[in-house]
């Protein structure tokens, strides 16, 4: 049979025993039944031989080819192109699922409760719970999905490799110390692993178990070629089912990678044949075994596929065969290749089937694959298996019961509602979170039929016709949501049966017409022409019930109580995903390396050969480490490769992907990973440049020329340098020219100005101006443009927190002042007397802003209790404050604007109109010679205070801008007295809390008792005011923002009539100023800052949206520098001589 054809009886795998396989190929001449062994080196045409024969066969016999699980796509195209349309009536291409399929087809069986990996993994989970008590190393077991699937992969392994509990129980029992202890634990859970897959009345063994057993019996493969291809070795369990094709089969031929020659590069091959052998021998089946010989080294891919693991000898021949390119990143190494692959079609005449794209690690660079050729406008097929924890379906299933099974978390409600497949739109789920959040919706107020009452805005807002509306909307949401939670709830709450549980979680998805849901979307998906995505969903809703059905049959009467339930869901749930064909037949085809069918490709490109990645790192992790897996092998027990084994498989995996092409081989690297760290290259890139010495590596270029191989990406490029040549030439072309306008004006933008039209849109004519406002105006132009021109809202709940606190302070403070004035004065009230006030305005408060305070959390009432202390407090702080004082208060929650006691400020300018309008908490007077003196008191929870350096900048004006119009506009509001403005004071309306050293004396305490109270502002200067204020003014102030010296001077924030009148004028020109940026359309992010880490940007609510970079276009900080009191009045003297000036 030529000089390359050996037969033997058994392994002799040895060169001199060769004479011996022909003398007993001679004696069994006679045989019918053949194990053909076709071994051959890389692209020596294995795998085309093995087809040729079937063709050749034809109908004379009928034929199986059997490849490994992710070589089958490939395997029915290669039968359909070589045997042509005769193909299907004596050939199919099978793997080893596949043909067991067929087997217990006729066999029976196939019907039999089939438990996927998720029902394995089930199984697995309670046979641990059961046996914890009396194992040792696993006593404790991790619930995680990591740990379980590592254990599953041992019994999957050991059932792989025909280990019978009985005797891993027999061989364990001999092997000692910590291994013995962790494989005997092993053994116990195997048994009762097995024994509850085969239990009575079902049998959920493994498919090929089943095979095994039916076989025979089945007669599917008697008489038959059989042919075996692709496959780098054999369980234990698929050469126990070889041996039963070489009794039954007409023949068997199996391919195998290598040679006799190379014993250390083809060691697992040559192992696997030795095991061939053996079974030919027992099963008393002839071999003949061919070895292909080798071609000629015409080339230098031909030299890498000889030489690469064995003799160093250099080709010295110029090449453009192979390539080696070193990238910046693994993206940009992506879009190099996919350049690549865009000239090969174009220049070279390749079509995409005729390319691979592989790398060793992936799942590392599949995204960014799948991203960037789909910007290049590469077809792509990639063979891998969709995760669906992510799916919108697995979603909403989680969502749902980590909801019912944890108490209506906003996080799980959300999680399930937001998928739009439980009856709500995206806009219907806006609304009901919106709500949600504002008053933390959460437990049974989800599944309560009581309508939701509170107002849809927060506390204490006031009721109008809109917002009752509003609030009918969201309790007609809720009621769409609350009838299914609340079954659900009932349902699955609870301890109960696996079997109800499942049923009420069923009866939910039913309820909410998921199946029809599901189908419209995958109607809708295929013709939109996404087959993919249509392919996908169609899967899921077969999952999911197979699941369910897996839980009644393993489970069924377990009793579980909603966390468990949920949370063996969650873990079973891992385990699957969705498999795509693809969508055409001319794709480049994507692949793990090690998952590479091997058949030869015109051009191959192997991405990320980076030390450590390629040839991979031992992985060590894992249940069975290499100490018990030689523990077990010294006791006859031998499993999957590890090791050295697993290393020369690598290294083979290696060696056949860099001979896979017959024409182009390229092999790259990235230099950082995504992180910036520093990457170095495979052994792989210097081997193949020192066999290779008229090429080198190729480093990514500055400009990244190969963005220019598609439209897009070069109008990008263009885009970064506008008028050059590039852009020169999409001039010319004359069909960019729309993308060409938008890049030129995108170049010159900067968050820039609004047009006249959109600052019309946004604000009208006129803008009304608060306090807040004016300050965000200062503080940033993007922040006031988000809140006020886009009304941008940052979530937040309806808790009691600053805002709430300070209304309610100032509320309380309010209602007891005004009572205390209308009862003759504070002067007149004793302590009790002025608490009482205090508690009948908290009262008063609670039922006008808080009915349901009762129904509060018991933290918010403990806190709530608190606040109310405090006031208490606070008020006979005030009390003391003005009992010292001529000082009377005049008017409370004074108002400025439409529906207030004095008319808004009208602020006019060509562009447009502002009205500022506000409230001041408290106006004090004193009546002195005729003249009304005022001050303006605001109280304050926070630890604003009055600083000149801010007011320098234009910013906390309220209070002044107050006090000047009470001038201008409050003498009819006052009795037509004439006004004298007297100050300004921020009053503290929180508990002083004191920064003391433990053990501080009584004066110390005192003295920082003192500071906390005191007042910060700014006072007239003028002796017999300040003595009106403070009748210890001139000696020992107390409140004031003054200080005595040793000779009598006042020293402070103090100013005088005429600087009054100076800020006054100020301050109208910063109104005007901030009325003119306003209708400009100013929208430049530029922050005030003390320093850069303490600005406007800080906790600044629209972070997100801004991405603010100082010294990036028009982005820039603005910085507030410290102001002397000289240095403040200098400047409103410039200023206002002046008329304008730039803050700085």
């Amino acid at each position: 049979m030529g000089e390359n054809m050996r037969t033997a009886f058994s392994a002799l795998p040895e060169k001199e025993n060769y004479d011996k396989i022909r003398i007993s190929l001679r004696e069994k001449k006679g045989e019918r039944r053949l194990l053909h062994i076709l071994m051959g080196r890389a692209r020596t045409g294995k795998s085309e031989r093995v087809l040729q024969r079937i063709a050749a066969l034809g109908d004379s016999s009928q034929q199986i080819l059997l490849v490994p699980e992710h070589a089958s796509h490939v395997a029915e195209m290669d039968l359909c192109r070589v045997c042509g349309d005769t193909a299907s009536r004596h050939a199919e291409a099978l793997t080893f699922k596949l043909l067991a399929s067929r087997v217990l087809g006729i066999c029976g069986g196939s019907a039999d409760v089939t438990l996927d990996s998720g029902g394995k993994l089930l199984t697995l989970q309670r046979t641990l719970t059961e046996l914890a008590p009396v194992l040792k190393v696993y006593k404790r077991p991790s619930q995680r999905a990591a740990f379980l699937e590592s254990l599953l992969a041992v019994m999957e392994e050991l059932q792989a490799y025909a280990v019978s509990p009985e005797q891993l129980s027999e061989s364990v029992a001999q092997i000692e110390g910590e291994s013995g202890d962790k494989l005997r634990d092993l053994s116990l859970i195997y048994g009762i692993y097995l024994s509850k897959l085969h239990a009575p009345g079902h049998d959920a063994r493994d498919v090929l178990e089943k095979l095994e057993e039916n076989l025979e019996a089945s007669g599917y493969i008697d008489n038959k070629d059989i042919f075996l291809d692709g496959f780098s070795y054999f369980t234990g369990r698929e050469l126990r089912i070889l041996r039963i094709l070489l009794r039954r089969a007409k023949s068997v031929t199996v391919t195998l990678l290598g040679d006799t020659q190379d014993r250390e590069l083809f060691s697992e091959s040559l192992r696997v044949r030795e095991r061939l052998y053996a079974l030919a021998r027992d099963a008393g089946v002839a071999c003949e075994e061919e070895i292909l010989p080798q071609g000629e080294v015409r080339g230098a891919l031909d030299h890498i596929e000889r030489c690469f693991f064995g003799a160093a000898d250099e080709f010295t021949k110029p090449t453009d065969a192979v390539a080696l390119y070193e990238a910046g990143s693994a993206y940009s190494e992506c879009e190099w290749v996919a350049s690549q692959i865009l000239k090969l079609v174009r220049e070279q005449g390749y079509r995409y089937r005729e390319i691979t794209v592989t790398a060793r690690d992936l799942d590392s660079y599949a995204g960014a694959i799948e991203s960037v050729f789909a910007r290049y406008g590469i077809p792509l097929y990639y063979a891998h298996r969709s995760d669906i924890l992510k799916s919108p379906v697995l979603t909403l299933l989680l969502g749902a019961l980590d909801a019912a099974s944890g108490g209506f978390e906003y996080e799980d409600v959300f999680r399930c509602l937001k998928t739009g497949l439980a009856g709500l739109s995206m806009a219907e789920c806006d609304i009901l979170e919106n709500y949600a959040l504002k008053w933390e919706i959460r437990g049974a107020m989800w599944t309560r039929e009581t309508p939701w009452s509170a107002h849809p805005d927060g506390y204490g807002e006031e009721w109008t016709d809109e917002a009752r509306a509003r609030l009918k909307t969201v309790n007609a949401l809720h009621e769409r949501v609350q009838g299914p939670f609340a079954r659900l709830k009932k349902g699955v709450g609870g301890s109960g049966e696996a079997e109800q549980k499942v049923r009420a979680l069923y009866g939910y998805l039913e309820e909410i017409r998921l199946p029809e849901v599901l189908q419209t979307q995958t109607e809708q998906f295929f013709a939109a022409g996404e087959a993919q995505r249509a392919e996908e969903t169609a899967q899921l809703w077969g999952i999911l019930c197979g699941v369910l059905d897996q839980f009644v049959e393993i489970l069924g009467d377990a009793i579980l109580d909603a966390e468990e339930f949920a949370s063996l869901m969650r873990l079973v749930l891992t385990q699957y995903s969705v498999g795509t064909i693809p969508v055409t037949l001319d794709a480049v085809n994507l692949c793990e390396m090690t998952r590479n069918d091997r058949h030869t490709v015109r051009a191959l490109f192997l991405l990320g050969a980076n030390d450590g990645v390629l040839p991979a790192a031992e992985n060590r992790g894992g249940v069975l480490r290499d100490e018990d897996r030689e523990a077990l092998e010294r006791q006859q027990i031998f499993l999957a490769p590890h090791g050295m084994e697993q290393f020369h498989l690598e290294i083979q995996n290696l060696y056949a992907a860099l001979a896979q092409p017959t024409e182009k081989l390229t092999v790259s690297y990235p230099v950082s990973d995504g992180k910036g760290a520093e990457k170095r290259p495979s052994f792989v890139i210097g081997r193949i440049a020192r066999l290779l010495p008229s090429i080198s590596v190729e480093t990514e270029s500055t400009d990244k020329e190969y963005r220019l191989s598609v439209k897009s990406t070069a109008l990008e490029y263009a885009g970064e340098h506008i008028g050059g040549a590039l852009w020169q030439y999409f001039e010319g072309q004359g069909d960019a020219e729309r993308a060409l306008a938008a890049m030129k004006d995108a170049s010159r933008y900067t968050r820039g100005h609004l047009s006249r039209d959109a600052v019309r849109a946004l604000y009208g004519g006129a803008v009304t101006l608060s306090a807040s406002r004016m300050d965000m105006a200062r503080s940033c132009h993007f922040a006031y443009f988000m809140r006020y021109g886009l009304k941008a809202r940052e979530r937040t709940g309806a808790g009691f927190d600053a805002p709430q606190i300070g209304t309610f302070v100032h509320d309380v403070m309010e209602h007891t002042l005004r009572q205390a004035k209308e009862g003759g004065g504070l002067h007149t009230l004793s302590k009790d007397k002025l608490h009482a006030l205090v508690r009948a305005s908290i009262e008063e408060y609670i039922d006008r802003v808080l009915p349901d305070l009762c129904e509060k959390s018991a933290r918010f009432r403990y806190l709530f209790n608190r606040l109310c202390a405090a006031v208490e407090r606070i008020m006979d702080e005030v009390s003391e404050e003005l009992q010292s004082s001529d000082f009377e208060p005049l008017a409370f929650e004074l108002e400025f604007g439409a529906d207030g006691q004095l008319p808004a400020i009208t602020i006019r300018e060509e562009n447009g109109t502002a009205r500022v309008v506000g409230k001041v908490d408290r106006v004090d007077g004193w009546l002195h010679d005729g003249k009304l003196y005022l001050r303006v008191v605001d109280y304050k929870t926070g630890k604003k205070s009055f600083d000149l350096a801010e007011l320098r900048y234009g910013l906390g004006l309220q209070m002044l801008l107050y006090l000047f119009t009470l001038k201008e506009e409050g003498q009819m509001l006052f009795g037509g007295h004439e006004i004298v403005p007297a100050g300004v004071l921020y009053t503290p309306a929180r508990e002083p809390i004191l920064r003391t050293e433990r053990g501080a004396t009584e004066e110390k305490i005192r003295a920082a008792l003192d500071k906390e109270l005191r007042r910060s502002g700014m006072v007239l200067e003028d002796p017999a005011v300040l003595q009106a204020m403070e009748h210890s003014a001139l000696e020992s102030p107390c409140y004031l923002p003054i200080a005595v010296k040793r000779d009598g001077a006042v020293m402070g924030s103090l100013a005088s009539a005429e600087q009054l009148g100076k800020l006054s004028k100020y301050v109208d020109h910063i109104l005007h100023e901030i009325t003119q940026e306003v209708f400009a359309g100013n929208i430049d992010a530029d922050p005030y800052a003390r320093t850069p880490q303490q600005s406007a940007c800080t906790y600044c609510e629209f972070a997100s949206a801004c991405h603010f970079e100082n010294g990036c276009g028009s982005d820039r900080m603005e910085y507030i520098k410290a102001t002397k009191n000289d240095e403040f009045w200098q400047y409103i003297d410039e200023v206002n001589g002046e008329g304008a000036h730039e803050n700085g």
